[in-house]
């Protein structure tokens, strides 16, 4: 039976392997953009905030789906600064530490009315079955519980599936800037 469960960290490695598989192609034979990739949207959230992350999980258990959360900007960017930048310059050089390092500038912007951030994948056979909600609602029921204020997320302004998805969700588009949409949703914690 395919479920919504939080992380484990036996997880790790499937996790990684969506984030790869559903991210561009060259993550799958170029190292140096496999490591930015896993340092840019995996590797902070399982190892340091694995509580606020869901895994979509197979029939045999095995993730085949992800939303994985930065609670709070500021502690966020601090730890992934000083940890994963460093570690995606060691994998892949100077140009992935960079591209690595870029990353943590659009939640910038807002993170002061929307202090947590989400990252979201599930392998294509999954897809379209309402998984995705399932895996949102865990996640917001999460953060609403724990106080959060608002959430945000970055998507490609190409992906109009993804963008749609969102906005039935109950997120608005926040703003537009270098071929990504900024969006956002206000948890009622009240």
């Amino acid at each position: 039976m395919v479920k919504v469960r939080p992380y484990d960290p036996c997880d790790k490695e499937d996790v990684r392997e969506v984030c790869i598989v559903t991210g561009p192609s060259a993550a799958r034979d170029d190292a140096k953009v496999r490591a930015w990739l896993l340092s840019s949207f995996c590797d902070y959230y399982i190892e340091q905030e694995p509580d606020n992350c869901f895994v979509l999980a197979d029939m045999n258990d095995k993730a085949v789906g992800y939303i994985l959360c930065a609670e709070d900007y500021y502690s966020y960017k601090r730890t992934y600064l000083n940890r994963y930048v460093k570690a995606a310059k060691k994998q892949g050089g100077i140009l992935a530490a960079i591209r690595t390092a870029v990353v943590v500038i659009p939640q910038w912007f807002y993170a002061k009315k929307y202090p947590a951030h989400l990252h979201i994948d599930i392998q294509p056979y999954y897809q379209r079955q309402g998984w995705g909600s399932k895996m949102m609602d865990a996640l917001l029921d999460h953060l609403r519980q724990k106080g959060v204020k608002a959430v945000m997320l970055i998507v490609g302004a190409y992906n109009k599936k993804g963008i749609n998805f969102y906005k039935k969700y109950g997120f608005h588009e926040i703003s537009r800037f270098f071929g990504s949409v900024a969006m956002g949703m206000e948890l009622n914690n009240d």
